[in-house]
């Protein structure tokens, strides 16, 4: 089984929190949400969680309401990106899950099987002042560590990992529509599936300037319906996310590029993961 690996890549300090100005943060959530966060942060409901005078998944995006349940999240935030288009003065992006959120300083614990994820309970997280925590500061990105995909201490690269715990026949599909679509360069190939630095959540997950979120999320939105479209192929349980699996992917990639384009030493936080009991180690897709 491969586990999450922290990279050492330095963190820079981040500048003191202030009120938010042009940012559009959202909390994806399918159950009601499990506390209560700062009133900058918009709810956006998804599945049985939409109701009446709500930001509802099948008013944002119609299209994804009824394939939320084989890409989960993932429809989530082609509704936020549908919202943001909605507020042309947004500057920068800021999303979130009702039990995963990044924030600047460390309020958890590390988790005993994910190295990039803290750990904190319910009823610890309500006893906190979380108004400035949750916020990104002054920098354009805010992101959880990066980190590996690491078995007996060795790295893997996306596309080992991927034939390891999913569908290896998903990605190659995905990234060979990417391919034909023109959202991957085909010389970003080879380098996309050898990488080995990974952003749990890709641009799903943290704080990212409006003008390169919106354009990434449209252009992974793009590869995903070509990809529902021409391969309607049921998975069973967890593995029914196979084209949100290959989002994550895709979107660690395109966040790595920008930032090594820019010769960015982006100040990292902390992935936060909301535990029912106090727990200490992850499990997905609760």
């Amino acid at each position: 089984m491969h586990t999450v690996a922290q990279e050492p890549l330095e963190a820079l300090s981040p500048s003191k929190a202030s009120a938010p100005e042009n940012l559009v943060y959202a909390c994806l959530t399918h159950v009601p949400l499990w506390i209560d966060f700062p009133k900058y942060v918009t709810p956006i409901y998804l599945g049985q969680a939409q109701g009446p005078g709500r930001l509802n998944l099948r008013d944002l995006a119609p299209e994804w309401d009824p394939y939320h349940p084989v890409l989960g999240g993932c429809a989530g935030t082609f509704a936020l990106k549908n919202y943001v288009l909605r507020n042309p003065g947004t500057q920068r992006v800021g999303i979130g899950q009702y039990r995963k959120f990044v924030t600047r300083e460390r309020i958890g614990v590390p988790s005993t099987n994910y190295q990039v994820m803290d750990v904190l309970s319910k009823q610890q997280l309500s006893e906190r002042d979380l108004f400035s925590l949750m916020l990104p500061g002054d920098s354009p990105f805010l992101t959880g560590h990066p980190g590996s995909f690491t078995v007996n201490d060795i790295s893997y690269d996306y596309l080992y990992q991927y034939k390891d715990v999913h569908h290896i026949e998903d990605f190659l599909r995905f990234t060979a529509a990417a391919v034909e679509l023109g959202v991957l360069d085909k010389q970003d190939v080879h380098p996309l599936f050898n990488e080995k630095i990974f952003f749990p959540g890709g641009i799903e997950l943290g704080f990212f300037p409006a003008d390169f979120w919106v354009k990434g999320v449209t252009d992974l939105e793009n590869v995903v319906r070509f990809c529902v479209q021409r391969y309607p192929i049921p998975r069973q349980g967890a593995q029914a996310r196979s084209w949100a699996f290959c989002v994550e992917r895709f979107g660690s990639y395109m966040l790595l590029k920008r930032l090594r384009t820019q010769g960015l030493n982006s100040p990292f936080g902390y992935l936060n993961l909301i535990t029912e009991e106090g727990s200490l180690s992850y499990e997905p897709g609760a």
